[in-house]
């Protein structure tokens, strides 16, 4: 390992400190050389040339103040650097393109001021001067990398503010609103559907067809958008055979009737569980619907019309049930239900009349039949625990 002797680190301190008096035009240099050689400066409609100009005077002023011997650098300006240049969204690779050519002005001045008497402190210099530039390059970096984290976080809270916007009531915040509907490029007419479902839609892929996803304590809600209603149509039916219930409001004009939708489609979706389908639509199950909106009169609803059969033993009140559910999506056919249900016919019928015992209503009436299916509906989702309409 070579030494250096007092003398060579003596010439060398006085080699830099002159440029403590040159800093400012050092600095007006820099600038000079880092917007021609660097586009992404002059690009950056948000980095103003004084900023630029601050921030090489005070990073030049600390690499020379380290040079001189005044003080060890301090690496609080390349931090700062670093920070802005992540939030004005300049490239890492120019910000430590700039640092380099920082480098290479200080050591052209420094060869400008050396003579022939100090070739070995000019040469202690230049390891000197790289490796500040790569000290200050590290600090200015790692303040990048974090400054695009923080932005990058405040970035996705905007957008989820903006998404829980769109999906709220329209008349409570109608700037933040408006500012949802141009960044997500929602037009102002077209063909709208809500979705609601367990998790968010993957598979959407329909040309002319987008979607902005929220989620929420229930799921997730998606907005989907076309300008026609077929491409709409296709995009649903994309999806129909995703996992999980999947509830589609009804079909509306104009952005504004997101929020409505939003009810439509948790209400759409809580039928889905007993509609036996992956995907519901909010105008195709009007019986459930009905059921869904009035909780409390639904209950009250099931208790009245399947009355005694509610107390049976767990077991056997499930197996009636099952059994009635099986008869209705049969459409009324007793063999086909015991296709379903794998019973023999004369099972189906024995459990159909022992309903009929228990609830008073005959199965074969078509008034009475109806009153089973709301009541079955309802008991149904009762237990699936439906919200409320709001």
């Amino acid at each position: 390992m070579t030494s250096t002797s007092p003398a060579t680190v003596s010439s060398a301190f006085e080699l830099a400190a002159p440029l403590m008096d040159e800093v400012d035009a050092l600095a007006e240099e820099l600038v000079r050389r880092i917007l021609a050689a660097e586009h992404a400066y002059l690009e950056s409609t948000l980095l103003s040339r004084e900023q630029l100009l601050d921030a090489c005077t005070s990073n030049l002023t600390e690499m020379i103040a380290d040079l001189a011997g005044i003080r060890s650098i301090r690496l609080d300006a390349a931090r700062e650097a670093g920070r802005l240049k992540a939030e004005q969204g300049v490239p890492l690779a120019a910000l430590l393109h700039a640092f380099r050519l920082g480098g290479r002005l200080v050591w052209e001045s420094l060869m400008t001021r050396s003579d022939d008497d100090a070739p070995r402190a000019l040469l202690e210099m230049a390891a000197q001067v790289w490796a500040l530039v790569d000290v200050c390059s590290d600090a200015a970096a790692e303040a990048y990398r974090l400054g695009i984290d923080a932005r990058a976080a405040r970035d996705t809270d905007a957008r989820r503010r903006l998404v829980r916007a769109l999906f709220a009531d329209h008349n409570s915040n109608a700037g933040m609103v408006a500012d949802a509907l141009r960044t997500f490029r929602i037009p102002d007419r077209g063909s709208f559907v809500v979705v609601a479902a367990d998790t968010r839609c993957a598979d959407i892929a329909t040309p002319g067809v987008d979607a902005v996803w929220d989620s929420a304590v229930d799921g997730v809600f998606g907005l989907l958008f076309a300008q026609s209603g077929s491409a709409l149509d296709a995009a649903l039916d994309s999806i129909a055979d995703g996992d999980g219930n999947i509830g589609v409001s009804a079909v509306f004009g104009t952005a504004s009737g997101t929020p409505a939708a939003v009810d439509q489609a948790r209400l759409a979706r809580a039928c889905a569980a007993v509609d036996d389908a992956p995907s519901t639509r909010y105008d195709s199950v009007p019986v459930p619907l009905l059921i869904a909106t009035s909780p409390t009169a639904s209950g009250i609803a099931a208790q009245q019309i399947l009355g005694s059969l509610l107390d049976l033993p767990e077991d056997e009140r499930c197996s009636l049930l099952d059994t009635l559910d099986a008869w209705f999506r049969a459409k009324g056919s007793t063999s086909d239900a015991a296709t379903a249900l794998h019973y023999h016919r004369n099972t189906v019928l024995y459990r159909l009349r022992r309903i009929g015992e228990l609830t008073g209503r005959d199965f074969l009436d078509p008034a009475a039949a109806s009153e089973l299916f709301v009541g079955l509906r309802a008991y149904q989702l009762g237990t699936l625990g439906v919200p409320a309409s709001v």
